[in-house]
C-alpha cells in the first residue's frame, strides 16, 4: 500500500524520523525524506530549513511532552505511590508512542547542534532530578525501600524504560498495560507492597 503524501510539517518530521531510523542521520538525504513523504525535494524545502532542523525538531517533539508530563505528575495531588505508577506508565506509553523518535535520538544525538545538544542534556538532567525527587518522596512515604541509592536507581530505571524503544513491537504479544505490569513486577524488589507502606 502506498504511503499518503505529506501535507504538513508534522508529516515531514515523521517521514524524516523513519528515514533517520533506517539510514542514520548522516546517510539520509532530503531526497530520501521527500520520497518517504511522497513529495518533491523542493516541497520539503518549502516546509523545513534543513535536515538538521528536522533532527532537532524530532528531539524537541520527544522531550517537551515528556518533561511536561513529569512536571504534571510531580506537582499533582496524587499519593507518592500513584505518582510513581504514573511516572512508570508515562515512560512506557511515550516509549511506545514515540519509538522511532527515541531510536533516532539514541543513534544521532551527537549530530545535534551545540545549542540543541545543550538543551537535550539540560532536559535529561531535569528529568533525572525530578525522578530523584519523586523516588525520595516515595522512600519517605515508605513506598520504596530507603536503603538504596536514589540516583543510581533512577538511572537504572530510566535506562530500562528507554530500552523498551529498542525491542518492543506494538504488533507483538504485549500491550502497554501488560508491559507496565512486567516493569512494575520487575521493580517489586524496590517497591514495597501496599500492605507494607
Amino acid at each position: 500500500m502506498a504511503r499518503q503524501r505529506a501535507t504538513s510539517v508534522q508529516q515531514l518530521v515523521d517521514a524524516a524520523a523513519r528515514v533517520f531510523e533506517r539510514k542514520g542521520f548522516v546517510e539520509a538525504t532530503i531526497s530520501d525524506i521527500a520520497a518517504e513523504a511522497g513529495v518533491s525535494k523542493p516541497t520539503v524545502y518549502q516546509y523545513v530549513n534543513s535536515k538538521r532542523w528536522l533532527l532537532e525538531t524530532i528531539v524537541e517533539q520527544l522531550i517537551y511532552p515528556l518533561r511536561d508530563g513529569i512536571d504534571r505528575i510531580v506537582s499533582s495531588d496524587l499519593s507518592a505511590r500513584e505518582k510513581l505508577e504514573a511516572y512508570l506508565r508515562m515512560h512506557i506509553e511515550n516509549a511506545i508512542k514515540y519509538q522511532t523518535y527515541y531510536l533516532v535520538l539514541t543513534a544521532d544525538q551527537h549530530q545535534l547542534s551545540t545549542q540543541a545538544l545543550r538543551n537535550f542534556r539540560s532536559w535529561a538532567r531535569d528529568v533525572n532530578h525530578a525522578a530523584e525527587g519523586l523516588l525520595s518522596d516515595c522512600a519517605k512515604a515508605g513506598v520504596v525501600r530507603s536503603d538504596l541509592d536514589v540516583g543510581t536507581v533512577v538511572n537504572l530505571v530510566n535506562g530500562m524504560l528507554l530500552s523498551v524503544t529498542r525491542w518492543y513491537r506494538p504488533s507483538g504479544r504485549m500491550g502497554a498495560e501488560q508491559l507496565y505490569q512486567q516493569v512494575y513486577g520487575l521493580l517489586s524488589g524496590y517497591i514495597r507492597p501496599d500492605d507494607e507502606s
